[in-house]
């Protein structure tokens, strides 16, 4: 993201880390408040407070780690709210960053809630830049100097277009011969994109490949193994 799409995500998620805090102060102060307005002693409820708490720390531990890995993540900008990111199985966008909780809303439209002290390993594809890359299986009897080049004037299709030419950082490049299967020959084509980006672009530079390679007579593989065709 550029700087100030990324300040205003960061301000969005400190935002929501600053409201689960006041909503969590707020709700305490407004508690002691009313107990004291119905003639509790407050002081000593939180004198056997102290005690009890002390009974009660080994089980709030897992409290107290969601907590802090709550804040840590949010103040280390891992991720931010409307951020695209991998926690475990789960991929999705980042609805809401809470002091215990992260809410992040997969593609079919579940919410999933995950406890901030079980994030141990967490991929953010919306941050620094994206690559889409595709795979283009070919005959193995094709001319693969030409395969490769007409692969090359595909990303550049593309990036001429105004629709996609923002969403593109780098020009084609040509990661050469990705495996031969059989009479199938596989060449890879990736393009740096803006984060998040790579998904569209990729969707695109697959209906680029085919119409291209139909246009210069280069046949596709059919009925390839799993993996093994455009991809």
């Amino acid at each position: 993201y550029p700087i100030n799409e990324r300040s205003v995500q960061r301000a969005k998620t400190l935002g929501s880390i600053g409201r689960n805090v006041i909503t969590w102060v707020l709700g305490m102060i407004a508690f002691v408040m009313v107990l004291t307005e119905l003639g509790v002693n407050v002081t000593a409820i939180l004198a056997s407070a102290g005690v009890v708490g002390a009974g009660l720390a080994f089980g709030a531990q897992n409290i107290v780690k969601d907590f802090l890995n709550g804040i840590f993540m949010a103040f280390e900008d891992q991720l931010g709210v409307g951020d695209l990111i991998t926690v475990d199985q789960v991929t999705g966008t980042v609805e809401d960053v809470g002091l215990r909780v992260t809410q992040i809303r997969a593609y079919d439209g579940t919410l999933w809630f995950v406890r901030n002290g079980e994030i141990l390993t967490l991929g953010n594809i919306s941050q620094g830049w994206g690559r889409a890359i595709i795979d283009i299986t070919v005959d193995a009897t094709e001319n693969l100097a030409k395969v490769e080049e007409v692969a090359i004037e595909c990303g550049k299709e593309l990036i001429a277009d105004p629709a996609f030419a923002s969403r593109v950082t780098g020009e084609p490049e040509l990661l050469g011969l990705e495996s031969i299967y059989g009479d199938r020959a596989t060449v890879r084509l990736s393009l740096q994109t803006k984060p998040s980006a790579q998904y569209a672009v990729q969707r695109e530079l697959r209906s680029i490949v085919k119409r291209v390679f139909a246009e210069r007579e280069i046949v596709l593989a059919t009925e390839c193994p799993k993996g093994l065709n455009v991809a």
